[in-house]
């Protein structure tokens, strides 16, 4: 949400120029708060929504970001409901300081398509500030009593969200990176007893809860001195329309400086004892694991996703009987896009902003992300298993940018105790007849499998851009 970013960036930028200092006195917050406010425009500077002053062996910083939201409310975005926040900052050894603070939280922001409510019961913050990298080496946040609540507004009307969690933890730390100039970043965050129930469109409705969500990122190579530079540069224009010509320049300079953003960029995410709910029945799901990763942002970037499933329980009359014993225990999928073009496509998007050209459509970014003409979507694997079978896919299909693309296939099916999977699939069929022809189709295609030494089948199929089909050497169609 943009208003939480501009919050964090306040917190934290400011802190750049500051120096150790032994003497807590008037003059030292008075220097404080110059410092504080010197990355911001000359308009949000004065608006006094920071104030600083001694407090025994720290210093007192009070945000009054109620002051700071008047100045860039607008008709699109306006945030309201900010009390004013206390951090207190201590200079500790190695000229870094120890930030603290205790708050709660209850704003409102409304834009054209929402109107949205959030809350914290009680948060409170701990940290190490290094002004040397300006960066948090280390920070604690815990919150409780958080709500959410987000309604649609015109065409979106007939949106609703709201939710809520128990309590909140959230730490992060900042090591060197092994380039100069660079750190890495790790942070973990867990919720306790989510809860959060959707309305959508034509009045459906869907619940989602867990007993827990757990998140894992992992950020390497930073280049913090770029990103902070970016950082100002989005603060000092927040009310900015329209860059100007030199103002889009400097910030396709800023951009470019950073780049590739960051080395590797990782993310986990488990949610235990996960329900999802509609009007007709609820299904429950023990563990749901996803897992994100990629390279920076270059010419040939790499992105891959999983997302496993354990355990799946509907309720009883939203599958029927004849198909219970086919639900999945597990299920893993493993995606991949590899040689993608973020570099070129930022590019492509800098040079819009600066010559003010329409927006890329579809084809120019698919033709910028692949320069080759084609993308590839690999899938290392895909797996399901249950009491009755056992399968896995793995293999890749490479793709044509075109409006009209060709495509081709490479694929590895394997499937365990298959004769155990095609007698529960006739077994089913005494009750719904129509997996006859399934149980037709899957001794079919037994016949064209090999064995493999752990006794699993397998089907090694391709299919070429000419619609060839071929399983195990097996030419099986052909245009």
């Amino acid at each position: 949400m943009r208003s939480k970013v501009i919050v964090a960036a306040i917190f934290s930028m400011g802190f750049a120029g500051i120096s150790n200092a032994a003497d807590i006195n008037q003059q030292g917050a008075d220097n404080l708060r110059d410092i504080l406010i010197s990355p911001l425009s000359r308009d949000l500077a004065k608006s006094d929504f920071v104030t600083v002053k001694p407090a025994g062996d720290q210093y007192e910083i009070t945000y009054d970001l109620a002051k700071f939201f008047d100045k860039i409310n607008s008709s699109v975005l306006s945030v309201t409901g900010f009390k004013p926040l206390s951090l207190f900052a201590k200079p500790v050894e190695q000229g870094r300081w120890h930030l603290n603070g205790d708050n709660s939280l209850d704003v409102a922001v409304h834009s054209p398509t929402s109107d949205i409510a959030y809350s914290i019961a009680s948060s409170s913050f701990d940290g190490i500030f290094d002004p040397s990298i300006e960066m948090m080496r280390s920070m604690g946040i815990k919150s409780s009593g958080v709500k959410f609540s987000s309604v649609g507004s015109g065409a979106k009307s007939d949106r609703k969200v709201d939710a809520t969690i128990d309590s909140v933890s959230f730490a992060h730390t900042v090591t060197d990176s092994s380039e100069a100039g660079k750190v890495d970043l790790q942070m973990q965050g867990s919720l306790q007893r989510l809860n959060e129930q959707l309305i959508l469109p034509q009045g459906r409705a869907l619940s989602l809860s867990a007993d827990s969500v757990n998140t894992n990122l992992t950020a390497t190579s930073l280049p913090v001195q770029e990103l902070r530079a970016l950082i100002r540069f989005f603060v000092q224009h927040v009310k900015t329309k329209q860059l100007s010509e030199s103002g889009g320049e400097k910030f396709e300079q800023l951009v470019h400086k950073a780049l590739p953003m960051f080395g590797s960029l990782g993310k986990t995410v488990t949610l235990s004892n996960a329900v999802i709910a509609t009007p007709k029945g609820k299904v429950g799901i023990k563990r749901i694991d996803y897992n994100f990763k990629m390279d920076g942002l270059t010419k040939a970037s790499n992105v891959n996703l999983e997302l496993r499933a354990e355990h799946l329980t509907p309720d009883a009359d939203l599958v029927p009987a004849a198909y219970i014993s086919f639900l999945p225990e597990t299920l893993d999928v493993q995606l991949g896009v590899p040689n993608i073009n973020f570099s070129g496509l930022i590019d492509t998007a800098l040079d819009a902003i600066t010559t003010r050209a329409t927006p890329m459509s579809a084809e120019v970014v698919k033709r910028t992300m692949f320069p080759n003409g084609y993308g590839t979507l690999e899938f290392p694997k895909i797996s399901a298993s249950s009491g009755v079978y056992d399968v896995e896919v793995s293999g890749a299909l490479k793709g044509s940018t075109k409006a009209h693309s060709d495509y081709s296939l490479q694929a590895t099916i394997l499937a365990r105790d298959f004769d155990k999977t095609v007698a529960a699939i006739q077994e089913a069929a005494k009750a719904d007849n129509r997996l006859n022809k399934v149980s037709f189709g899957l001794l079919a295609a037994k016949g064209f499998a090999k064995t493999d030494p752990d006794g699993r089948l397998r089907w090694d199929v391709t299919m070429d851009e000419d619609r060839t089909v071929t399983v195990n050497g097996q030419v099986m169609k052909k245009p």
